[in-house]
Protein backbone atom coordinates (compact mmCIF):
# COMPACT_ATOMS: atom_id res chain seq x y z
CA UNK A 1 0.00 0.00 0.00
CA UNK A 2 2.69 2.50 1.00
CA UNK A 3 4.53 1.78 -2.23
CA UNK A 4 1.82 3.52 -4.24
CA UNK A 5 0.72 6.36 -2.00
CA UNK A 6 3.39 8.79 -3.25
CA UNK A 7 2.16 8.39 -6.83
CA UNK A 8 -1.49 8.88 -5.89
CA UNK A 9 -0.64 11.89 -3.75
CA UNK A 10 1.36 13.35 -6.61
CA UNK A 11 -1.70 13.13 -8.82
CA UNK A 12 -3.49 15.64 -6.61
CA UNK A 13 -0.54 17.99 -6.40
CA UNK A 14 0.11 17.89 -10.10
CA UNK A 15 -3.58 18.38 -10.86
CA UNK A 16 -3.59 21.55 -8.77
CA UNK A 17 -0.45 22.81 -10.52
CA UNK A 18 -2.06 22.07 -13.85
CA UNK A 19 -5.08 24.14 -12.89
CA UNK A 20 -2.95 27.21 -12.30
CA UNK A 21 -0.83 26.68 -15.41
CA UNK A 22 -3.92 26.21 -17.59
CA UNK A 23 -4.77 23.32 -19.86
CA UNK A 24 -3.02 24.98 -22.77
CA UNK A 25 0.40 24.68 -21.13
CA UNK A 26 2.63 22.06 -22.82
CA UNK A 27 4.65 21.81 -19.63
CA UNK A 28 1.53 21.06 -17.65
CA UNK A 29 0.39 18.37 -20.08
CA UNK A 30 3.84 16.76 -20.15
CA UNK A 31 4.04 16.65 -16.37
CA UNK A 32 0.54 15.23 -16.07
CA UNK A 33 1.09 12.58 -18.73
CA UNK A 34 3.66 10.87 -16.53
CA UNK A 35 0.94 10.01 -14.06
CA UNK A 36 -1.78 8.60 -16.27
CA UNK A 37 -2.57 4.97 -15.63
CA UNK A 38 -0.97 3.24 -18.61
CA UNK A 39 -0.89 -0.35 -19.79
CA UNK A 40 2.13 -2.49 -20.55
CA UNK A 41 1.39 -6.11 -21.26
CA UNK A 42 -0.81 -7.51 -18.51
CA UNK A 43 -0.03 -4.64 -16.14
CA UNK A 44 -1.13 -1.15 -15.34
CA UNK A 45 1.64 1.35 -14.67
CA UNK A 46 1.74 4.75 -12.99
CA UNK A 47 4.93 6.74 -13.58
CA UNK A 48 6.54 3.52 -14.75
CA UNK A 49 5.67 1.57 -11.60
CA UNK A 50 3.28 -1.43 -11.50
CA UNK A 51 -0.21 -0.63 -10.25
CA UNK A 52 -2.59 -3.32 -8.98
CA UNK A 53 -5.62 -2.49 -6.94
CA UNK A 54 -8.72 -3.31 -5.00
CA UNK A 55 -11.61 -1.27 -6.32
CA UNK A 56 -15.29 -0.72 -5.75
CA UNK A 57 -18.36 0.44 -7.56
CA UNK A 58 -19.54 3.37 -5.47
CA UNK A 59 -23.07 4.61 -4.89
CA UNK A 60 -22.60 8.35 -5.38
CA UNK A 61 -24.43 9.44 -8.54
CA UNK A 62 -28.19 8.96 -8.60
CA UNK A 63 -29.97 8.98 -5.23
CA UNK A 64 -30.14 12.29 -3.37
CA UNK A 65 -28.75 10.87 -0.13
CA UNK A 66 -25.91 9.13 -2.00
CA UNK A 67 -25.03 12.37 -3.79
CA UNK A 68 -25.02 14.33 -0.54
CA UNK A 69 -22.79 11.74 1.12
CA UNK A 70 -20.45 11.36 -1.85
CA UNK A 71 -17.42 13.01 -0.12
CA UNK A 72 -17.91 10.77 2.91
CA UNK A 73 -18.28 7.65 0.74
CA UNK A 74 -15.07 8.34 -1.15
CA UNK A 75 -13.19 9.11 2.06
CA UNK A 76 -14.42 5.85 3.61
CA UNK A 77 -13.47 3.96 0.46
CA UNK A 78 -9.91 5.23 0.63
CA UNK A 79 -9.69 4.36 4.32
CA UNK A 80 -10.81 0.80 3.51
CA UNK A 81 -7.87 0.36 1.12
CA UNK A 82 -9.79 0.92 -2.11
CA UNK A 83 -7.65 2.50 -4.82
CA UNK A 84 -10.07 2.73 -7.78
CA UNK A 85 -13.76 3.60 -7.81
CA UNK A 86 -16.08 2.80 -10.69
CA UNK A 87 -18.51 5.63 -11.38
CA UNK A 88 -21.29 5.72 -13.96
CA UNK A 89 -21.04 8.85 -16.10
CA UNK A 90 -24.30 8.31 -17.92
CA UNK A 91 -28.04 8.66 -17.50
CA UNK A 92 -30.59 9.27 -20.21
CA UNK A 93 -34.12 10.62 -19.86
CA UNK A 94 -36.30 11.72 -16.99
CA UNK A 95 -39.01 10.21 -14.78
CA UNK A 96 -41.43 9.76 -17.68
CA UNK A 97 -38.92 8.09 -19.98
CA UNK A 98 -37.52 4.55 -20.02
CA UNK A 99 -37.09 3.46 -16.42
CA UNK A 100 -35.82 0.49 -14.41
CA UNK A 101 -37.90 -2.66 -14.12
CA UNK A 102 -36.69 -3.44 -10.58
CA UNK A 103 -34.98 -1.70 -7.67
CA UNK A 104 -36.59 1.58 -8.68
CA UNK A 105 -35.49 3.23 -5.45
CA UNK A 106 -31.86 2.65 -6.38
CA UNK A 107 -32.24 4.28 -9.79
CA UNK A 108 -34.31 7.48 -9.54
CA UNK A 109 -34.50 9.44 -12.79
CA UNK A 110 -34.02 12.86 -11.21
CA UNK A 111 -30.36 13.50 -12.06
CA UNK A 112 -29.76 12.29 -15.61
CA UNK A 113 -26.91 13.63 -17.70
CA UNK A 114 -29.32 14.22 -20.57
CA UNK A 115 -33.02 15.00 -20.40
CA UNK A 116 -33.45 14.73 -24.17
CA UNK A 117 -31.19 14.73 -27.24
CA UNK A 118 -30.66 18.50 -27.17
CA UNK A 119 -31.10 19.12 -23.45
CA UNK A 120 -28.10 18.31 -21.26
CA UNK A 121 -28.31 18.48 -17.47
CA UNK A 122 -25.41 20.63 -16.25
CA UNK A 123 -26.20 19.80 -12.62
CA UNK A 124 -25.28 16.14 -13.23
CA UNK A 125 -22.01 17.12 -14.87
CA UNK A 126 -21.11 19.42 -11.97
CA UNK A 127 -21.74 16.58 -9.55
CA UNK A 128 -19.42 14.38 -11.61
CA UNK A 129 -16.83 17.18 -11.50
CA UNK A 130 -17.05 17.17 -7.72
CA UNK A 131 -16.85 13.38 -7.57
CA UNK A 132 -13.64 13.30 -9.61
CA UNK A 133 -12.15 16.14 -7.55
CA UNK A 134 -13.04 14.39 -4.28
CA UNK A 135 -11.56 11.15 -5.60
CA UNK A 136 -8.28 12.93 -6.31
CA UNK A 137 -8.23 14.41 -2.81
CA UNK A 138 -8.57 10.87 -1.43
CA UNK A 139 -5.84 9.40 -3.66
CA UNK A 140 -8.40 7.44 -5.65
CA UNK A 141 -8.52 6.78 -9.37
CA UNK A 142 -11.85 6.76 -11.19
CA UNK A 143 -13.06 4.39 -13.88
CA UNK A 144 -15.88 6.09 -15.76
CA UNK A 145 -18.60 3.99 -17.38
CA UNK A 146 -20.18 5.85 -20.29
CA UNK A 147 -23.42 3.96 -21.03
CA UNK A 148 -25.62 1.15 -19.78
CA UNK A 149 -27.20 -1.78 -21.60
CA UNK A 150 -29.85 -2.05 -18.87
CA UNK A 151 -32.79 0.26 -18.27
CA UNK A 152 -31.74 1.39 -14.77
CA UNK A 153 -30.28 4.65 -16.08
CA UNK A 154 -32.16 4.87 -19.38
CA UNK A 155 -29.44 3.14 -21.33
CA UNK A 156 -29.57 1.79 -24.86
CA UNK A 157 -33.37 1.57 -24.89
CA UNK A 158 -33.66 5.30 -24.18
CA UNK A 159 -31.14 6.10 -26.91
CA UNK A 160 -33.22 3.99 -29.28
CA UNK A 161 -36.44 5.72 -28.22
CA UNK A 162 -34.81 9.04 -29.06
CA UNK A 163 -33.84 7.49 -32.41
CA UNK A 164 -37.49 6.61 -33.10
CA UNK A 165 -37.34 2.94 -32.01
CA UNK A 166 -39.68 2.74 -29.03
CA UNK A 167 -40.19 -1.01 -28.72
CA UNK A 168 -36.70 -1.96 -27.50
CA UNK A 169 -38.00 -1.30 -23.99
CA UNK A 170 -40.68 -3.96 -23.54
CA UNK A 171 -41.73 -5.44 -20.22
CA UNK A 172 -42.79 -8.70 -21.86
CA UNK A 173 -39.09 -9.60 -22.09
CA UNK A 174 -36.53 -10.34 -19.42
CA UNK A 175 -35.19 -7.19 -17.76
CA UNK A 176 -37.73 -5.24 -19.80
CA UNK A 177 -35.61 -5.32 -22.97
CA UNK A 178 -36.47 -6.83 -26.34
CA UNK A 179 -32.99 -8.07 -27.32
CA UNK A 180 -33.68 -8.16 -31.05
CA UNK A 181 -34.74 -4.53 -31.05
CA UNK A 182 -32.07 -3.45 -28.56
CA UNK A 183 -29.38 -4.78 -30.91
CA UNK A 184 -30.30 -1.88 -33.22
CA UNK A 185 -28.37 0.38 -30.86
CA UNK A 186 -25.18 -0.93 -32.44
CA UNK A 187 -26.22 -0.22 -36.03
CA UNK A 188 -28.74 2.63 -35.97
CA UNK A 189 -26.98 5.80 -37.12
CA UNK A 190 -29.07 8.16 -34.98
CA UNK A 191 -28.46 6.13 -31.80
CA UNK A 192 -24.75 5.97 -32.56
CA UNK A 193 -24.64 9.71 -33.19
CA UNK A 194 -26.34 10.41 -29.85
CA UNK A 195 -23.84 8.17 -28.07
CA UNK A 196 -20.87 9.85 -29.79
CA UNK A 197 -22.23 13.20 -28.63
CA UNK A 198 -22.18 11.93 -25.06
CA UNK A 199 -18.60 10.72 -25.43
CA UNK A 200 -17.50 14.11 -26.69
CA UNK A 201 -19.43 15.95 -23.99
CA UNK A 202 -17.77 13.92 -21.23
CA UNK A 203 -14.24 13.59 -22.55
CA UNK A 204 -13.80 17.23 -23.58
CA UNK A 205 -15.41 18.66 -20.45
CA UNK A 206 -13.41 20.99 -18.26
CA UNK A 207 -13.88 20.11 -14.61
CA UNK A 208 -15.58 23.08 -12.93
CA UNK A 209 -13.77 22.33 -9.65
CA UNK A 210 -10.19 21.62 -10.78
CA UNK A 211 -10.15 23.37 -14.14
CA UNK A 212 -8.70 20.25 -15.77
CA UNK A 213 -10.14 18.76 -18.94
CA UNK A 214 -11.31 15.21 -18.30
CA UNK A 215 -9.08 13.93 -21.09
CA UNK A 216 -6.10 15.54 -19.35
CA UNK A 217 -6.91 14.31 -15.84
CA UNK A 218 -4.80 11.40 -14.54
CA UNK A 219 -7.31 10.88 -11.73
CA UNK A 220 -9.35 9.06 -14.36
CA UNK A 221 -8.04 5.51 -14.78
CA UNK A 222 -9.90 4.90 -18.01
CA UNK A 223 -13.14 4.75 -19.93
CA UNK A 224 -15.62 1.90 -20.14
CA UNK A 225 -17.76 2.18 -23.26
CA UNK A 226 -20.79 0.50 -21.71
CA UNK A 227 -21.93 -1.43 -18.68
CA UNK A 228 -22.53 -5.08 -19.62
CA UNK A 229 -23.00 -4.61 -23.37
CA UNK A 230 -24.96 -7.62 -24.61
CA UNK A 231 -25.18 -9.35 -27.99
CA UNK A 232 -27.44 -12.07 -29.32
CA UNK A 233 -25.79 -15.37 -30.22
CA UNK A 234 -24.57 -15.25 -33.80
CA UNK A 235 -24.70 -11.44 -33.98
CA UNK A 236 -21.54 -10.57 -32.10
CA UNK A 237 -20.09 -8.82 -35.15
CA UNK A 238 -22.62 -6.00 -34.73
CA UNK A 239 -21.42 -5.28 -31.21
CA UNK A 240 -17.78 -5.63 -32.26
CA UNK A 241 -18.18 -3.11 -35.07
CA UNK A 242 -19.73 -0.69 -32.56
CA UNK A 243 -16.87 -1.23 -30.09
CA UNK A 244 -14.33 -0.66 -32.85
CA UNK A 245 -16.07 2.53 -33.98
CA UNK A 246 -16.55 4.05 -30.54
CA UNK A 247 -13.13 3.12 -29.16
CA UNK A 248 -11.52 4.67 -32.23
CA UNK A 249 -13.59 7.81 -31.84
CA UNK A 250 -12.81 8.00 -28.14
CA UNK A 251 -9.07 7.63 -28.80
CA UNK A 252 -9.28 10.47 -31.31
CA UNK A 253 -10.68 12.68 -28.52
CA UNK A 254 -8.42 11.35 -25.78
CA UNK A 255 -5.26 9.36 -26.53
CA UNK A 256 -4.17 9.39 -22.87
CA UNK A 257 -6.66 7.14 -21.11
CA UNK A 258 -7.16 3.39 -21.34
CA UNK A 259 -10.40 1.98 -22.78
CA UNK A 260 -12.38 -1.17 -21.98
CA UNK A 261 -15.45 -2.26 -23.97
CA UNK A 262 -17.53 -3.28 -20.95
CA UNK A 263 -19.13 -6.37 -22.46
CA UNK A 264 -19.07 -8.12 -19.07
CA UNK A 265 -17.51 -11.46 -19.95
CA UNK A 266 -18.34 -14.89 -21.25
CA UNK A 267 -19.88 -18.12 -20.00
CA UNK A 268 -19.16 -20.54 -22.86
CA UNK A 269 -16.30 -21.41 -25.18
CA UNK A 270 -18.16 -19.79 -28.08
CA UNK A 271 -18.67 -16.57 -26.12
CA UNK A 272 -15.04 -16.67 -25.00
CA UNK A 273 -13.93 -16.56 -28.61
CA UNK A 274 -16.07 -13.47 -29.22
CA UNK A 275 -14.90 -11.81 -26.00
CA UNK A 276 -11.32 -12.28 -27.14
CA UNK A 277 -12.11 -10.76 -30.53
CA UNK A 278 -13.75 -7.74 -28.86
CA UNK A 279 -10.75 -7.16 -26.60
CA UNK A 280 -8.24 -7.78 -29.39
CA UNK A 281 -9.34 -4.57 -31.11
CA UNK A 282 -6.45 -2.10 -31.36
CA UNK A 283 -8.03 0.70 -29.30
CA UNK A 284 -9.07 -1.59 -26.45
CA UNK A 285 -6.46 -1.44 -23.70
CA UNK A 286 -7.72 -3.71 -20.94
CA UNK A 287 -10.22 -6.48 -20.30
CA UNK A 288 -13.21 -6.57 -17.98
CA UNK A 289 -15.50 -9.27 -16.54
CA UNK A 290 -18.33 -9.47 -13.99
CA UNK A 291 -19.78 -12.25 -11.83
CA UNK A 292 -22.57 -12.67 -9.28
CA UNK A 293 -22.46 -16.32 -8.17
CA UNK A 294 -25.98 -16.46 -6.77
CA UNK A 295 -27.68 -14.83 -9.78
CA UNK A 296 -25.43 -15.90 -12.64
CA UNK A 297 -26.44 -19.54 -13.00
CA UNK A 298 -24.68 -19.97 -16.33
CA UNK A 299 -21.31 -19.33 -14.73
CA UNK A 300 -21.72 -22.34 -12.38
CA UNK A 301 -19.79 -20.51 -9.67
CA UNK A 302 -21.22 -22.40 -6.73
CA UNK A 303 -18.13 -22.62 -4.51
CA UNK A 304 -14.94 -20.65 -3.80
CA UNK A 305 -13.03 -23.27 -5.81
CA UNK A 306 -15.33 -22.69 -8.79
CA UNK A 307 -14.83 -18.94 -8.40
CA UNK A 308 -11.07 -19.45 -8.52
CA UNK A 309 -11.45 -21.44 -11.77
CA UNK A 310 -13.68 -18.71 -13.18
CA UNK A 311 -11.15 -15.97 -12.40
CA UNK A 312 -8.17 -17.97 -13.68
CA UNK A 313 -9.88 -18.78 -16.97
CA UNK A 314 -10.60 -15.09 -17.61
CA UNK A 315 -7.11 -14.06 -16.55
CA UNK A 316 -5.61 -16.58 -18.98
CA UNK A 317 -7.80 -15.17 -21.75
CA UNK A 318 -6.63 -11.61 -21.02
CA UNK A 319 -2.99 -12.71 -20.84
CA UNK A 320 -3.32 -14.39 -24.24
CA UNK A 321 -4.01 -10.87 -25.56
CA UNK A 322 -1.18 -9.40 -23.47
CA UNK A 323 -3.63 -7.04 -21.77
CA UNK A 324 -4.57 -6.39 -18.12
CA UNK A 325 -7.67 -7.91 -16.56
CA UNK A 326 -9.97 -5.91 -14.29
CA UNK A 327 -12.71 -7.83 -12.52
CA UNK A 328 -15.20 -4.99 -12.69
CA UNK A 329 -18.08 -6.32 -10.58
CA UNK A 330 -18.49 -9.05 -8.00
CA UNK A 331 -21.47 -9.25 -5.69
CA UNK A 332 -22.46 -11.37 -2.72
CA UNK A 333 -25.23 -10.65 -0.23
CA UNK A 334 -24.93 -10.91 3.57
CA UNK A 335 -26.67 -14.31 3.53
CA UNK A 336 -23.79 -15.90 1.60
CA UNK A 337 -24.35 -18.72 -0.85
CA UNK A 338 -24.19 -22.52 -0.93
CA UNK A 339 -23.28 -22.74 2.74
CA UNK A 340 -20.35 -20.33 2.36
CA UNK A 341 -20.45 -17.03 4.21
CA UNK A 342 -20.30 -13.65 2.52
CA UNK A 343 -16.90 -12.96 4.08
CA UNK A 344 -15.49 -16.25 2.79
CA UNK A 345 -16.77 -15.47 -0.70
CA UNK A 346 -15.08 -12.08 -0.67
CA UNK A 347 -11.86 -13.61 0.60
CA UNK A 348 -11.96 -16.14 -2.25
CA UNK A 349 -12.71 -13.37 -4.77
CA UNK A 350 -9.77 -11.23 -3.77
CA UNK A 351 -7.30 -14.08 -3.28
CA UNK A 352 -8.25 -15.61 -6.63
CA UNK A 353 -7.60 -12.33 -8.42
CA UNK A 354 -4.35 -11.65 -6.60
CA UNK A 355 -2.98 -15.11 -7.37
CA UNK A 356 -4.24 -15.13 -10.96
CA UNK A 357 -2.42 -11.89 -11.77
CA UNK A 358 -5.48 -9.69 -12.27
CA UNK A 359 -4.65 -6.00 -12.40
CA UNK A 360 -7.67 -5.10 -10.31
CA UNK A 361 -10.62 -6.61 -8.44
CA UNK A 362 -13.71 -4.48 -7.86
CA UNK A 363 -16.89 -5.30 -5.95
CA UNK A 364 -20.51 -4.16 -6.07
CA UNK A 365 -21.34 -1.83 -4.31
CA UNK A 366 -19.78 0.43 -1.65
CA UNK A 367 -22.62 2.45 -0.15
CA UNK A 368 -23.82 4.28 2.96
CA UNK A 369 -27.14 2.41 2.69
CA UNK A 370 -27.23 -0.98 4.49
CA UNK A 371 -30.51 -1.79 2.72
CA UNK A 372 -29.16 -1.69 -0.82
CA UNK A 373 -28.98 -4.99 -2.70
CA UNK A 374 -25.44 -6.39 -2.71
CA UNK A 375 -24.41 -3.29 -0.78
CA UNK A 376 -21.26 -3.25 1.32
CA UNK A 377 -21.88 -0.47 3.78
CA UNK A 378 -19.57 1.55 5.98
CA UNK A 379 -22.38 3.18 7.97
CA UNK A 380 -23.02 0.19 10.26
CA UNK A 381 -20.87 -2.60 11.66
CA UNK A 382 -22.67 -5.29 9.63
CA UNK A 383 -20.02 -5.51 6.91
CA UNK A 384 -16.96 -5.00 9.10
CA UNK A 385 -15.60 -8.46 8.30
CA UNK A 386 -16.01 -7.92 4.55
CA UNK A 387 -14.26 -4.56 4.77
CA UNK A 388 -11.53 -6.34 6.67
CA UNK A 389 -11.09 -8.57 3.63
CA UNK A 390 -11.01 -5.48 1.41
CA UNK A 391 -8.18 -4.01 3.47
CA UNK A 392 -6.32 -7.32 3.57
CA UNK A 393 -6.64 -7.65 -0.20
CA UNK A 394 -5.36 -4.11 -0.72
CA UNK A 395 -2.20 -5.05 1.12
CA UNK A 396 -1.81 -8.25 -0.94
CA UNK A 397 -2.23 -6.39 -4.23
CA UNK A 398 0.34 -3.81 -3.15
CA UNK A 399 2.83 -6.43 -1.96
CA UNK A 400 2.51 -8.38 -5.22
CA UNK A 401 2.28 -5.40 -7.55
CA UNK A 402 5.34 -6.54 -9.54
CA UNK A 403 4.48 -10.24 -9.61
CA UNK A 404 4.32 -11.90 -13.01
CA UNK A 405 1.21 -13.87 -13.99
CA UNK A 406 1.38 -17.54 -12.96
CA UNK A 407 3.03 -19.61 -15.66
CA UNK A 408 0.08 -22.00 -15.79
CA UNK A 409 -2.13 -19.12 -16.95
CA UNK A 410 0.13 -17.93 -19.75
CA UNK A 411 -0.58 -21.00 -21.90
CA UNK A 412 -3.94 -20.01 -23.37
CA UNK A 413 -4.39 -23.42 -25.01
CA UNK A 414 -5.03 -24.89 -21.57
CA UNK A 415 -7.97 -22.60 -20.86
CA UNK A 416 -10.10 -22.67 -24.00
CA UNK A 417 -13.23 -23.94 -22.25
CA UNK A 418 -14.58 -22.04 -19.21
CA UNK A 419 -16.01 -25.09 -17.43
CA UNK A 420 -17.21 -28.60 -18.22
CA UNK A 421 -19.22 -31.30 -16.51
CA UNK A 422 -18.47 -34.99 -16.96
CA UNK A 423 -19.69 -38.45 -16.06
CA UNK A 424 -18.81 -42.00 -17.10
CA UNK A 425 -20.03 -45.55 -16.57
CA UNK A 426 -18.02 -48.61 -15.66
CA UNK A 427 -16.69 -50.54 -18.69
CA UNK A 428 -18.89 -53.55 -17.92
CA UNK A 429 -22.07 -51.58 -17.17
CA UNK A 430 -24.92 -53.48 -18.89
CA UNK A 431 -26.72 -50.17 -19.50
CA UNK A 432 -24.18 -49.39 -22.24
CA UNK A 433 -24.64 -52.65 -24.20
CA UNK A 434 -26.30 -52.13 -27.60
CA UNK A 435 -28.51 -54.49 -29.51
CA UNK A 436 -26.51 -56.53 -32.03
CA UNK A 437 -27.98 -57.76 -35.33
CA UNK A 438 -26.21 -60.18 -37.67
CA UNK A 439 -27.10 -59.26 -41.23
CA UNK A 440 -27.49 -61.74 -44.08
CA UNK A 441 -24.00 -60.91 -45.37
CA UNK A 442 -22.56 -61.59 -41.88
CA UNK A 443 -21.99 -57.89 -41.25
CA UNK A 444 -22.66 -56.81 -37.67
CA UNK A 445 -25.02 -53.97 -36.81
CA UNK A 446 -24.92 -52.45 -33.31
CA UNK A 447 -27.87 -50.24 -32.42
CA UNK A 448 -27.72 -47.81 -29.49
CA UNK A 449 -30.43 -45.85 -27.77
CA UNK A 450 -29.40 -42.40 -26.49
CA UNK A 451 -29.37 -43.57 -22.87
CA UNK A 452 -26.72 -46.21 -23.70
CA UNK A 453 -23.95 -43.58 -23.76
CA UNK A 454 -20.88 -44.65 -21.79
CA UNK A 455 -19.42 -41.22 -21.00
CA UNK A 456 -20.01 -37.53 -21.53
CA UNK A 457 -18.14 -34.27 -21.02
CA UNK A 458 -19.61 -30.93 -22.09
CA UNK A 459 -20.12 -27.38 -20.86
CA UNK A 460 -23.70 -28.27 -19.95
CA UNK A 461 -25.26 -31.72 -19.98
CA UNK A 462 -28.71 -33.23 -19.85
CA UNK A 463 -30.80 -36.24 -20.80
CA UNK A 464 -34.30 -37.67 -20.69
CA UNK A 465 -36.45 -40.37 -22.24
CA UNK A 466 -35.17 -40.79 -25.78
CA UNK A 467 -32.47 -38.12 -25.84
CA UNK A 468 -29.10 -37.05 -24.47
CA UNK A 469 -27.35 -33.75 -25.05
CA UNK A 470 -24.23 -31.79 -24.30
CA UNK A 471 -23.94 -28.06 -24.90
CA UNK A 472 -20.90 -26.29 -26.31
CA UNK A 473 -17.52 -28.00 -26.39
CA UNK A 474 -17.02 -31.60 -25.30
CA UNK A 475 -17.71 -35.19 -26.30
CA UNK A 476 -20.19 -38.05 -26.00
CA UNK A 477 -19.07 -41.71 -26.10
CA UNK A 478 -20.72 -45.00 -27.06
CA UNK A 479 -18.87 -48.33 -26.82
CA UNK A 480 -19.16 -51.33 -29.12
CA UNK A 481 -18.42 -54.26 -26.77
CA UNK A 482 -15.66 -56.79 -27.22
CA UNK A 483 -16.54 -59.95 -29.11
CA UNK A 484 -14.89 -63.37 -29.27
CA UNK A 485 -14.67 -63.96 -33.01
CA UNK A 486 -12.29 -62.48 -35.54
CA UNK A 487 -13.35 -61.54 -39.02
CA UNK A 488 -12.16 -59.68 -42.07
CA UNK A 489 -13.55 -56.14 -42.13
CA UNK A 490 -13.84 -53.86 -45.15
CA UNK A 491 -15.38 -50.84 -43.50
CA UNK A 492 -16.86 -49.38 -40.35
CA UNK A 493 -20.02 -47.32 -40.84
CA UNK A 494 -21.27 -44.97 -38.11
CA UNK A 495 -24.68 -43.34 -38.35
CA UNK A 496 -26.16 -40.92 -35.86
CA UNK A 497 -29.14 -38.63 -35.52
CA UNK A 498 -27.33 -35.51 -34.29
CA UNK A 499 -28.55 -31.96 -33.82
CA UNK A 500 -26.99 -28.76 -32.45
CA UNK A 501 -27.85 -27.62 -28.94
CA UNK A 502 -29.13 -24.08 -29.30
CA UNK A 503 -28.42 -21.24 -26.86
CA UNK A 504 -31.60 -19.73 -25.44
CA UNK A 505 -31.30 -16.57 -27.51
CA UNK A 506 -30.44 -18.23 -30.83
CA UNK A 507 -32.63 -18.67 -33.88
CA UNK A 508 -32.48 -22.17 -35.41
CA UNK A 509 -31.44 -20.88 -38.81
CA UNK A 510 -28.44 -19.13 -37.26
CA UNK A 511 -26.86 -22.15 -35.54
CA UNK A 512 -24.95 -25.21 -36.71
CA UNK A 513 -22.55 -27.50 -34.91
CA UNK A 514 -19.25 -28.98 -36.06
CA UNK A 515 -19.06 -32.61 -34.88
CA UNK A 516 -15.95 -34.75 -35.35
CA UNK A 517 -16.09 -38.52 -35.08
CA UNK A 518 -13.24 -40.26 -33.29
CA UNK A 519 -12.94 -44.05 -33.23
CA UNK A 520 -10.58 -45.05 -30.44
CA UNK A 521 -8.77 -41.76 -30.87
CA UNK A 522 -8.56 -41.86 -34.67
CA UNK A 523 -9.99 -38.75 -36.33
CA UNK A 524 -12.55 -39.94 -38.87
CA UNK A 525 -13.69 -36.53 -40.08
CA UNK A 526 -16.18 -33.85 -39.14
CA UNK A 527 -19.66 -32.82 -40.21
CA UNK A 528 -21.19 -29.34 -40.10
CA UNK A 529 -24.71 -30.09 -38.90
CA UNK A 530 -27.59 -27.60 -39.19
CA UNK A 531 -30.91 -27.67 -37.40
CA UNK A 532 -33.03 -30.19 -39.28
CA UNK A 533 -36.33 -29.33 -40.96
CA UNK A 534 -39.48 -30.45 -39.17
CA UNK A 535 -40.21 -34.17 -39.60
CA UNK A 536 -37.12 -34.61 -41.77
CA UNK A 537 -34.35 -35.88 -39.50
CA UNK A 538 -30.81 -35.48 -40.78
CA UNK A 539 -28.79 -38.66 -40.33
CA UNK A 540 -25.03 -38.22 -40.26
CA UNK A 541 -23.01 -41.06 -41.73
CA UNK A 542 -19.30 -41.76 -41.59
CA UNK A 543 -17.78 -44.56 -43.73
CA UNK A 544 -14.39 -45.47 -42.33
CA UNK A 545 -11.83 -47.69 -43.99
CA UNK A 546 -8.76 -46.55 -42.05
CA UNK A 547 -6.45 -49.44 -41.28
CA UNK A 548 -6.21 -48.87 -37.52
CA UNK A 549 -9.98 -48.82 -37.20
CA UNK A 550 -10.43 -51.90 -39.36
CA UNK A 551 -7.75 -53.85 -37.47
CA UNK A 552 -9.46 -53.17 -34.16
CA UNK A 553 -12.81 -54.29 -35.57
CA UNK A 554 -11.21 -57.39 -37.10
CA UNK A 555 -9.77 -58.45 -33.73
CA UNK A 556 -13.06 -57.99 -31.90
CA UNK A 557 -11.64 -55.37 -29.53
CA UNK A 558 -13.93 -52.81 -27.87
CA UNK A 559 -14.59 -49.82 -30.11
CA UNK A 560 -15.15 -46.37 -28.61
CA UNK A 561 -17.29 -44.12 -30.77
CA UNK A 562 -16.81 -40.49 -29.76
CA UNK A 563 -18.85 -37.59 -31.11
CA UNK A 564 -16.78 -34.52 -30.26
CA UNK A 565 -17.05 -30.76 -30.58
CA UNK A 566 -13.63 -29.14 -30.20
CA UNK A 567 -12.81 -25.75 -28.75
CA UNK A 568 -11.35 -24.80 -32.15
CA UNK A 569 -14.52 -25.74 -34.05
CA UNK A 570 -15.98 -23.01 -36.23
CA UNK A 571 -19.43 -23.83 -34.79
CA UNK A 572 -19.05 -25.19 -31.23
CA UNK A 573 -22.68 -25.90 -30.43
CA UNK A 574 -22.74 -29.30 -28.88
CA UNK A 575 -24.35 -32.64 -29.62
CA UNK A 576 -27.98 -33.67 -29.18
CA UNK A 577 -28.70 -37.33 -29.97
CA UNK A 578 -32.34 -38.28 -29.87
CA UNK A 579 -35.00 -40.66 -31.10
CA UNK A 580 -36.92 -39.70 -34.22
CA UNK A 581 -39.42 -36.86 -34.08
CA UNK A 582 -43.10 -37.68 -34.19
CA UNK A 583 -44.28 -38.43 -37.70
CA UNK A 584 -41.04 -39.94 -38.97
CA UNK A 585 -40.95 -43.61 -39.97
CA UNK A 586 -37.72 -44.98 -38.51
CA UNK A 587 -37.85 -48.44 -40.17
CA UNK A 588 -36.28 -49.84 -36.98
CA UNK A 589 -33.28 -47.52 -37.23
CA UNK A 590 -31.79 -46.31 -33.95
CA UNK A 591 -30.31 -42.90 -33.07
CA UNK A 592 -26.77 -44.36 -33.13
CA UNK A 593 -25.72 -47.30 -35.29
CA UNK A 594 -22.31 -48.88 -35.83
CA UNK A 595 -22.01 -51.34 -38.68
CA UNK A 596 -18.98 -53.60 -39.09
CA UNK A 597 -19.03 -54.58 -42.74
CA UNK A 598 -17.57 -57.91 -43.69
CA UNK A 599 -14.95 -57.94 -46.42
Amino acid sequence: MKKFLPFAALTVAVGAAFFFMGTGSPAGRTELSKHFVQTRGSRFLIAGQPFRFVGANVSVMYRDDDRARMPETLRQAAQAGIRVVRVWASGEGGPNDVGPVADQADWPRTHPFRWSPGNWNEEAFVHLDNTIAQAAQNNLHVQLCLANWWRDTGGVTQYLRWAGIADAADNKYGFGINPERAMLFYTNEKARQLYREHLEKIVTRRNSVTGVLYRDDPTILGWELMNEAQAITGRWSERRAWIAEMSSYLKSLDPNHAIAPGDWGYRTAAERREWLADHRLPNIDYCDVHNYPKDDNDSFVDSPAALREFVENRAAAAFSLNKPLVFGEFGMGPEGYHGVSQTEWFRAFFESNVRAGSAGAMFWIFTPDPGRGYGITYSTSRDASVLGEVNRAAQMFAALSSADPPERLTDASRHLVPRQFAWSRAPDDPATIPQMIVRDDRSLLYQFKPQMAAAEQFEKIGSGPGYIWGFGVGHLDFIVPERADRRRVSQLVVRAHIQPVLPNDAKPEQIQTRVTLFVNGTDCGSRLIPVEPRRAPLIQEWRIDKLLVRLRAMRGLPITIRFAVSAEADWPYGVNISNWPEGYESHDAKPVEVEIKRQ
